[in-house]
């Protein structure tokens, strides 16, 4: 066994020149007499626990501080001089940290800014009628530029003007309109039951609940000419609790960036990376369908307040009301009394123009399957200092690719390859990450394992949360066991490890704390969504239950500084060091264990649950009572994936030969190929770039995970759908999802008496 051992080694460093997506392709890997059986030993499942223990005592809270410092020291947006420094930085570090190797990728992609020029400055303006003015009106008020500095390590730092990332430039003048968060539902409630005609109107609504670039396609849908979005004091900050810089609370001044793109990825290449030879479309042609179509700009709660003030119309229903203090949220539209009677006026510079984004990609290759990896990653790019969103995760990353560089600096490396990447534009809709997917898609699908992301590695310190695909559930739970609680004195129970703190505080399902559905706005989408790789997603959080602040107050303002986060989120960045450890011991897990631990008995279970929620729910009931179709394909798709997973995992845990290579290769090929099961050729209905069909981002808010998105969105609103052919679809959907659930049952059956 330990000749073969060395073997391995050799092969695997040897093959380091051999370069496939940079990864050695090995040719032949299998020949030779020794490839079927080995010496009678003990075979080795996962590294040894000395390994195990020195990963974790090589990750370091003082190394950590040292990168967060440095990567929030400038403001960084996306396709900026201050991103490249950073991608420049990461590069550096992996070399130094003695990784096989580190490059620089760039993407030439449609990005977004703001007009630098003084005299064409984003605004919304109240306007006031007056007959003695030239154009007829009067300026009342104008929203604010920029929010004011509260620290000093912001101060003297150029920080670009709040924006709304790809909103089209122009000038629209109109009637205000109030629509809460701009949900589907709120417009329905509009439009139905207030009975409000929302054509030519201005909306403003509230940051949260929904993604931004849903706000805008469905204002655009509705007829709205114009949208200003403001984050409002009860999605934001707690009533009596201080706001930065004497707390973590977001002042009334602080303004919310945020991208309003509706898809993910380079808008003029879809499908295809932003390479240099690809093929572009217009800015025109990609505006049907890839733009925004109307102007959106974000204010401040305080600029918010001087519109809001003034409007006319209804009182709101109560779950409609923020919490801007003395202010009765109306409806509109238009202003409330004959001598505020005016409109408002909505001026925007935004250029979109072709620039570089970078990923920076550093790869430590395995000693025995070296053509096999995971990805671990985060984004470098940020609405300004970016302290919480990305440098947490990004910090993080550079962490866990450091404990593993030191390991292989001493002699060891792991049975399989890993891919450290950080990527670039993630926060203008993903795209450096898309790109990448998109370029090495062939790769991935064949190769990858699974893909892991962090990009805030710390937004409270009250509970860890996961979301993830179920594959990876156990992974994570007894990765969680592994770790050191960063503070157990805060709890007056035994609280020991991080999965002490997580059941004692999360909430459980069959007495174990619960992972969440995987949805998008992160970049694991193009790994889940293009090529069916498990995915998993990851931060610690405050307590959502007595604070629902999603995901942090400060998200995306000039104050998520590095003085925000060591004051009052972890001073000693303790929970960094913790969010290290997890992700190290869950990349060190997946990475070399001889089995790949992906729980397909886990994965069929969950689908199994998802499937007795549609079918018995109100959903279910009507599709078989209206719509005379019937779920006993799917029942019989699902009950066999019941018995393969199951047989599957017996036969992994009782039967395998540990000492055969090939039967152990192919189970592992069994493995991988699982998840891949669940894409659809063609993708979902009108969303070709989304083909997951059990997890996919819901059709009107990226940020909602829907499962079987497919019938689902065949389903929606189908009371009032005309369309003869509306229940043919639903079929077609049910036939889509049973296909893919009888395919991930093939994708796993074999000889089980062999």
């Amino acid at each position: 066994m330990g000749e073969i051992k060395q073997s391995y080694v050799f092969i695997g460093v040897a093959c380091v020149a051999i370069s496939c997506l940079g990864i050695g392709v090995l040719i032949g890997w299998y020949s030779g007499p020794d490839r079927v059986s080995v010496n009678p030993a003990q075979p080795t499942v996962g590294i040894p626990e000395n390994i195990k223990q020195k990963l974790s005592n090589i990750i370091d809270n003082e190394v950590i501080d040292e990168s967060l410092r440095f990567l929030t020291m400038d403001p960084h947006v996306s396709g900026s001089h201050s991103e490249y420094v950073i991608a420049q930085h990461i590069r550096d570090k992996f070399i130094e940290y003695g990784l096989d190797s580190s490059e620089i990728s760039s993407y030439n992609v449609l990005l977004s800014s703001s007009s630098t020029l003084s005299e064409e400055t984003n605004v919304v303006q109240r306007l006031s009628y007056d007959v003695t003015q030239p154009e007829g009106y009067r300026v009342a008020f104008q929203s604010t530029v920029n929010e004011p500095i509260l620290d000093d390590n912001s101060a003297g730092k150029y920080i670009p003007p709040a924006f709304n990332a790809y909103s089209p430039s122009g000038t629209v003048v109109g009637d205000l309109l109030y629509a809460n968060y701009a949900a589907m539902e709120d417009f329905q409630h509009l439009l139905n039951d207030k009975e409000i005609n929302i054509t030519d109107k201005i909306v403003i609504a509230r940051y949260g609940k929904t993604h931004n670039g849903d706000k805008a396609k469905l204002a655009a849908q509705f007829g709205a000419k114009g949208l200003i979005l403001y984050s409002d004091p009860a999605d934001f900050n707690v009533a009596g609790e201080q706001i930065y810089p004497h707390g973590l609370y977001l002042p009334s001044q602080g303004i919310q960036r945020g991208s309003v793109l509706p898809v993910i990825g380079d808008p003029l290449t879809p499908h295809f990376p932003a390479t240099e030879g690809a093929f572009r479309h217009s800015e025109e042609y990609a505006g049907q369908d890839r733009l925004p179509k109307l102007p959106v700009h974000p204010i401040s709660s305080d600029d918010a307040e001087r519109l809001l003030e003034f409007l006319g119309g209804d009182p709101v229903k109560n779950d409609w009301s923020g919490n801007i203090p003395k202010l009765t949220y109306r409806y509109g539209p238009g202003f409330a009394h004959p001598e505020q009677d005016g409109a408002v006026r909505l001026k925007i510079y935004n250029e979109n123009g072709r620039t570089d984004t970078w990923d920076v990609i550093g790869k430590l290759f395995g000693a025995v399957e070296p053509d096999r990896f995971i990805v671990i990653g985060s984004h470098s790019d940020a609405w300004a200092f970016g302290a919480i969103d990305p440098s947490t995760g990004l910090s993080t990353m550079l962490e866990v690719a450091r404990a593993f560089g030191e390991l292989k600096k001493n002699g060891w490396r792991p049975r399989r390859s890993i891919l450290f990447a950080s990527w670039g534009a993630s926060e203008f809709g993903q795209i450096g990450s898309n790109e990448w997917v998109e370029e090495h898609s062939k790769i991935l699908h064949s190769s990858a394992i699974a893909y892991l992301n962090i990009d805030f590695a710390v937004s409270g310190n009250f509970v860890p949360e996961f979301s993830s695909t179920p594959n990876l559930y156990h992974i994570i739970l007894e990765a969680a066991k592994q770790v050191p609680d960063p503070n157990p004195q805060e709890f007056e129970e035994n609280v020991q490890t991080v999965y002490d703190r997580w059941r004692l505080r999360g909430k459980l399902s069959n007495d174990e704390p619960t992972i969440g559905d995987i949805a998008s706005g992160s970049d694991v989408s193009p790994f889940l969504q293009i090529s069916g790789v498990p995915v998993l997603d990851f931060s610690f959080v405050h307590d959502k239950e007595s604070e629902p602040i999603d995901p942090f107050p400060t998200y995306h303002s000039i104050y998520d500084t590095y003085n925000l986060f060591h004051s009052y989120y972890d001073p000693q960045c303790s929970y960094l060091q913790a969010s290290a450890r997890l992700f190290a011991e869950i990349a060190r897990v997946l990475a070399d264990s001889e089995v790949i631990p992906l729980k397909c008995v886990d994965y069929a279970n969950k689908i199994d649950e998802y499937y007795r929620q549609l079918r018995f729910g109100d959903m279910g009931l009507k599709i078989i009572a209206e719509g005379g179709l019937t779920f006993d394909y799917m029942h019989n798709a699902v009950t066999q994936l019941l018995l393969q997973a199951t047989s599957m995992d017996c036969y992994i845990e009782e039967k395998l030969n540990y000492y055969d290579v090939l039967a152990v290769r192919s189970i592992n090929d069994m493995l991988m190929s699982f998840e891949r099961s669940f894409l659809s050729p063609q993708g979902l209905p009108g969303r070709p770039a989304i083909r997951h069909v059990i997890y996919a981002p819901s059709s009107r808010d990226l940020y909602t995970c829907d499962i079987f998105a497919g019938i689902i969105d065949a389903m929606y609103d189908i009371d009032n759908n005309e369309d003869p052919n509306k229940w043919e679809y639903v079929a077609e959907q049910l036939a889509v999802v049973t296909h893919a659930i009888e395919s991930a049952s093939k994708s796993i059956e074999i000889a089980w008496d062999n």
